[in-house]
């Protein structure tokens, strides 16, 4: 029905609301460790803070469980069942794309070259004027 709440599916075999206290807990916990790699890592760390922060997330979630009410058995927020019936090998590109050009795309794109073309003669001669190598 519309406005009811939502299932969010597809992670483990927990299956609660969009917004359920413990997917928030969770995003909440992520983002808690993405500020704490801000404030006190490295600056390389700092650069990876968004792929650590999700990695930490994916480690808290696999780790945690969920017990419903009224259920005797807890369940996870990640399950390994994708991972173990998915083959051995493939081969990823098993679909092909025809290329082609979109006519009518070719003045819009013409308009955004030029545009970029103008901005980045802006930006080297101001780059230029402030370092104070010799232009002609």
């Amino acid at each position: 029905a519309f406005g009811a709440p939502q299932p969010c599916t597809g992670n483990g075999d927990v299956i609660l609301s969009y917004g359920a206290p413990e997917y928030f807990g969770l995003g909440l916990s992520v983002m808690a460790f993405l500020l704490v790699v801000q404030f006190v890592g490295s600056p390389f760390i700092k650069n990876c803070s968004v792929a650590l922060a999700l990695f930490f997330g994916f480690i808290v979630a696999g780790l945690s469980s969920y017990t419903a009410e009224g259920a005797s058995e807890s369940v996870g927020f990640v399950t390994s069942d994708r991972i173990d019936e998915a083959d051995t090998f493939t081969f990823l590109w098993v679909t092909t794309f025809k290329l082609g050009f979109y006519p009518p795309a070719f003045i819009p794109l013409l308009i955004c070259y030029i545009i970029t073309t103008v901005e980045s003669i802006g930006d080297i001669g101001a780059s230029c004027d402030v370092s104070g190598p010799p232009t002609e």
